[in-house]
């Protein structure tokens, strides 16, 4: 599968944009932004650039990449880029074992593009 969009599309799913919330956002890869394994879709290009200048203003709840754990990302998160997507975690520690092994954390989301979520290291799969 390329993107969610398949997917949301089939499940006849609808989102908010985070910038214009009065306005349902578009499905589609040209009105999606990533912030580590969440997505955002937004009714205008415009919306999303407004959106990705300043993602925390928008963005009220994130995942962290390492634990799967949903938090209120802040100025002081621990944050980096990772193949041009950038990344907010909970706590240092989390941001310590994403650098320690990028490829395995990045690639983590559920509906990411790249590949289905997988099993932390040192975990059985359920």
């Amino acid at each position: 599968m390329k993107g969610p969009e398949p997917l949301l599309k089939s499940l006849n799913l609808s989102f908010m944009d985070p910038v214009r919330t009065y306005r349902a956002a578009r499905i589609d890869s040209l009105h999606r932004a990533w912030i580590g394994h969440d997505v955002f879709y937004f009714v205008t290009r415009d919306s999303r650039e407004h959106f990705l200048h300043d993602p925390l203003k928008y963005a009220h709840m994130l995942s962290d990449p390492v634990s799967q754990r949903r938090f209120h990302p802040t100025a002081k998160s621990p944050r980096l880029e990772y193949r041009g997507r950038p990344y907010y975690f909970e706590t240092d520690a989390t941001l310590a074992r994403f650098r320690g092994n990028p490829g395995f954390y990045a690639l983590r989301g559920p509906m990411d593009e790249a590949q289905p979520m997988r099993p932390m290291p040192g975990h059985a799969g359920h």
